[in-house]
């Protein structure tokens, strides 16, 4: 339930503070989830190295992460990836 002494709102207040909700929302989904995204392949990049050092080849790891072999050598040499 409302509080109800709390003030109402002005009308260009809840406006202002809707478009920065709104604005709030964009970089969520746009630049956070690009550096959430970043982050993710960077440890499965990291991943497929360990696995790579420990025995597993390339052929393999593409098989089974459903990746190009090239694209895991990018990886594999610590190149960065276009994702």
């Amino acid at each position: 339930m409302a509080n109800p002494t709390a003030p109402t709102p002005r009308p260009i207040t809840h406006w202002t503070g809707r478009a920065l909700l709104q604005w709030a929302r964009l970089l969520q989904r746009t630049v956070a989830s690009r550096d959430r995204r970043k982050a993710v392949v960077a440890r499965r990049n990291a991943a497929m190295r360990g696995a790579h050092e420990r025995g597993v080849d390339r052929e393999t790891i593409a098989r089974a992460i459903g990746l190009s072999p090239a694209h895991v050598g990018q990886a594999l040499r610590g190149e960065p990836t276009p994702e």
